[in-house]
C-alpha cells in the first residue's frame, strides 16, 4: 500500500494539521501508463497521495474535475467546496497525468494537451485566489505530469507542467506560494509519487519551488 511506503520513510505524525486538496479527473487505469497502472490494487497516484498523507496525519479533500476538461466554474466550486470543508489549504496536489489521460479518451492528441493544461491551470487559479492569495498565508503546489508512456504529447504536457511551475514560482513568490512539478518514469509507482508529495507537504517542502522532482531515471537522457 502507498501509505506503508510513505510512513516507512517518513515519520509518524508528520503532517499532522495540513490541510491537502487533491485535484484530478477521473481514468481508468488502464489510461495511467507508466504511473503504476499495473499495480494489484488498481490504485492511481490521486488515490495513493490520499491514503499516504491522511496515514501521516493530514486532513485530505479530493474534487474531482469531470472528464478531464475542468471548467471555470467548476474549478471555483472545487476550491469552494475544499475551503468550506477545510477552512482553510496548505497544498494543491493537481494530478495532471489523470488530466491528461481523460482528455485522451475524448479529444485528439493536441486537444488532450492544451486541455490538460488548461484544467491544470483554471484549478490552480481558483484555489490560489480564493485560498493562497486571500489568506495571505502561502501554499504549495504540486503538479503529476504524465509519464512520457501516456501519449503522443505526454512528453509536452510534463514540460508545459514544468514551465508552470517554474513560471508561478517567480510570479508568485511573493504571495509565499511554491510550485513545483513531478516527472514519473515508467516504472515509477504510485507510492513512490505518494510518499514524494508527503515529503513535500512536511516542513522540508519549503526548500523546493520552481524545480521538477526528476523520477524518470535513463529515459531522460538523450
Amino acid at each position: 500500500m502507498a501509505e506503508t511506503h510513505a510512513t516507512g520513510l517518513l515519520r509518524a505524525g508528520l503532517l499532522d494539521g495540513v490541510r491537502i486538496l487533491v485535484a484530478g479527473a477521473p481514468a481508468p487505469p488502464s489510461a495511467l501508463d507508466g504511473v503504476d497502472s499495473a499495480a494489484p490494487t488498481g490504485e492511481s497516484p490521486a488515490m495513493a497521495v490520499r491514503g499516504a498523507c491522511a496515514a501521516l496525519g493530514a486532513r485530505v479533500c479530493s474534487r474531482v474535475l469531470a472528464g478531464g476538461d475542468a471548467q471555470g466554474e467548476s474549478a471555483g466550486d472545487a476550491a469552494t467546496q475544499a475551503l468550506d470543508q477545510m477552512g482553510d489549504i496548505d497544498l494543491l496536489f493537481v494530478d495532471g497525468a489523470s488530466l491528461f489521460a481523460a482528455a485522451c479518451l475524448e479529444r485528439e492528441d493536441r486537444d488532450a494537451l492544451v486541455a490538460c493544461l488548461e484544467a491544470a491551470w483554471i484549478v490552480t487559479r481558483a484555489v490560489a485566489e480564493r485560498a493562497f492569495i486571500a489568506s495571505e498565508s502561502g501554499g504549495r503546489i504540486v503538479y503529476l505530469a504524465p509519464a512520457r508512456s501516456a501519449g503522443v504529447h505526454a512528453g509536452a504536457a510534463a514540460a508545459g507542467l514544468e514551465n508552470l511551475a517554474r513560471t508561478l514560482s517567480i510570479e508568485w513568490a511573493r504571495y509565499g506560494i511554491t510550485p513545483v512539478a513531478i516527472a514519473p518514469g515508467v516504472d515509477t509507482a504510485s507510492g513512490e509519487v505518494a510518499a514524494l508529495t508527503a515529503y513535500l507537504a512536511s516542513p522540508a517542502g519549503d526548500y523546493f519551488s520552481g524545480c521538477v522532482l526528476d523520477l524518470r531515471g535513463p529515459e531522460a537522457r538523450p
